[in-house]
């Protein structure tokens, strides 16, 4: 697939190998409805009780067939199927293009030719190389002295930015412009040889990681230098995206490549980025994870149930200067204005004549927990608790009489207040008020031997100063860490999928009605039995999520790479049944919503008379 992509594309991602991958899909969807939804299906319409419900039951089996065994059988004989971003326009507008080869399936093939001929409103606007690309127009009437309609004879015009698309015999491809297209073509016809696949950074990753799945890889020079570009042209602010997160955490200059992959191995889901640095060039990122290897033991002090839990060792080699560099990046990666935490570990040294460097070089590793549900005072913004593990008892005790002077450094308050005590299950935990904080909430914490905890919820903080390995994100049979790893730990899915889809202060979550056709009146608001339905299926997706064992996260440096991996284990066989089954019903519920007078997808409403 690469081979019809030019050499200069920025970004790219491909499915790997279909014929490998069939099985996988198919395994995936075992012992789910979508496995055969022919029985499925009718069961759905012999419930129905209303029209919405039944005319609900064309789309759902509509998605069912995308899923169906024959589909998938097809899929096995494409000859692939990848996505690439070719650059940005003059605009800042970035170009795709999608192409398919439709390999031996004949299906696929006919398939796009049908589309491009047989769609309404599918128009031939040009060619790339003698093959016709097609874009959407709706005819132009105009109507005579008699009120007659008439079609305009004049042919449609290519629109320098609209979805494009071209088929050719073993080759659909659609873009976001003729332009985008044209690589894609020549390339396939051969009329360009420099392709993505031959050069030397794609063919590294592509040893590495190109395995039957996803498939993704990114010159990282070529894509920060095109995209920052393209910021500047729509005129947005690079300060606090996404982008210049990665490039201050990272350093440009020092990130080669990523790549990557996500398929199906050992029966559950992984998902692995890595990124290429350039040794002779500085990482905050690289630095940071550079340390020993983690002990599964320090993940004993994070207790279920939460949402995120994770241990990383600090590098032994300057260590305060890679943990307060890594901190800064991030914190001008997410637009902090002020000081930085560089900068208010300075002020507390000076204030309090506090060696703060040296403190900071005890510290040996650290544990960050997300709770699933902490105990906090109304208005409280949740932040992670911390179990921080030091080289001694001296070193944790140093770093807790240092947290008052932290809070009020934080806070703006002049001189460090004096922490009120509480002994919760035999364990004396310190507390300072919340007055002034960004999250509103007390801060509790405490000390047993070398380890401190520091965190919102009282009772949460009192636990983690004791390991328990039954008790703990891992449970006492799951963990083995790889030989390596800066940093390992384990995510809850569903905790996760319920803190994005909180409900708001003003009710729940709901979506937006479409928007009615052209000439026709607005949407029916649906009775309140289906919204109240939809609710209840969308709580049920969340819970489903929820039975999913723990995903394990892991990150570890090999040379000049960072390796991340992201594993969601029991996916196969059945184990998504509860998830797929939640989803359908969740789709079912909100398509059951729409007004039941609407018109077929494509058609617009007939005129009124």
């Amino acid at each position: 697939m690469a081979d019809v992509f030019p050499a200069n594309t920025l970004a790219y991602v491909e499915l790997h190998n279909p014929a490998e991958l069939g099985p996988q899909v198919a395994a995936v969807l075992k012992g789910t409805p979508l496995q055969d939804s022919v029985p499925f299906i009718h069961g759905k319409k012999d419930e129905a009780k209303t029209l919405p419900e039944l005319r609900a039951k064309e789309d759902l089996a509509a998605l069912a067939l995308f899923a169906s065994p024959e589909v998938v059988a097809e899929f096995r004989k494409l000859g692939g199927v990848a996505v690439g971003l070719l650059g940005f326009t003059e605009r800042g507008e970035p170009e795709f293009a999608l192409a398919v080869l439709t390999g031996d399936s004949a299906a696929a093939g006919l398939a796009a030719r049908a589309f491009v001929t047989a769609t309404p409103n599918v128009r031939t606007v040009g060619e790339v190389s003698k093959v016709p690309v097609f874009q959407r127009r709706q005819p132009v009437v105009t109507y005579d002295m008699n009120g007659t309609p008439k079609l305009s004879g004049e042919k449609p015009k290519e629109e320098p930015r609209d979805l494009t698309y071209a088929y050719t015999p073993g080759l659909f491809v659609v873009g976001t412009s003729k332009a985008a297209l044209a690589p894609v073509i020549k390339r396939f016809r051969a009329e360009e040889k420099d392709a993505l696949g031959a050069t030397a950074g794609f063919k590294e990753a592509a040893a590495e990681y190109r395995k039957p799945g996803l498939f993704f890889y990114a010159a990282a020079p070529g894509f920060f230098a095109a995209a920052s570009v393209a910021d500047r042209a729509r005129g947005a602010d690079t300060g606090a995206d996404l982008l210049a997160w990665l490039k201050l955490t990272t350093n440009p200059k020092a990130l080669k490549s990523i790549a990557g992959n996500a398929r199906v191995r050992d029966g559950g889901l992984s998902l692995v980025a890595g990124g290429r640095f350039d040794p002779a060039e500085k990482s905050p990122l690289v630095d940071f994870f550079s340390g020993p290897g983690v002990k599964v033991e320090a993940l004993h002090h994070a207790r279920k149930p939460a949402a995120f839990a994770a241990t990383m060792t600090l590098p032994e080699k300057d260590r305060a200067a890679a943990l307060i560099g890594f901190l800064d990046a991030l914190a001008k990666g997410a637009g902090q204005l002020g000081r930085l935490p560089g900068d208010i570990a300075k002020d507390i040294g000076v204030k309090h004549k506090v060696a703060v460097n040296d403190l900071l070089a005890k510290v040996n590793a650290v544990t960050v927990v997300v709770p699933a549900k902490p105990d906090l005072p109304k208005g409280a913004t949740p932040v992670p608790m911390f179990v921080i593990h030091t080289a001694d008892a001296s070193a944790a005790a140093a770093l807790e009489d240092l947290v008052p002077k932290l809070i009020a450094e934080i806070a703006g308050e002049p001189a460090p207040a004096q922490p009120s005590t509480e002994t919760v299950g035999g364990v004396q935990v310190r507390s300072l008020a919340g007055t002034g904080l960004p999250w509103r909430a007390a801060v509790h914490y405490a000390r047993k031997d070398a380890v401190l905890a520091w965190g919102l919820d009282r009772k949460l903080v009192a636990a983690a100063l004791t390991p328990d390995a039954a008790g703990s994100v891992v449970g006492e049979k799951g963990g083995t860490v790889p030989p390596g790893a800066a940093l390992a730990g384990a995510f809850d899915l569903g905790a996760l999928v319920g803190a994005l889809g909180e409900k708001p202060a003003n009710g729940p979550i709901r979506p937006a009605p479409p928007a009615p056709a052209p000439g026709t009146v607005t949407e029916l608001i649906p009775p309140d039995v289906l919204l109240k339905d939809a609710d209840k299926a969308r709580a049920a997706l969340t819970a489903a999520f929820g039975q999913l064992p723990p995903a394990a996260v892991t990150v570890r440096r090999d040379r000049d790479r960072l390796l991340f991996e992201v594993f969601q284990p029991k996916i196969t066989d059945g184990g998504l049944k509860p998830v797929v089954d939640a989803w359908l019903d969740l789709f079912d519920k909100e398509l059951s919503l729409r007004d039941p007078s609407r018109s077929a997808p494509g058609f617009l409403p007939p005129p009124e008379r």
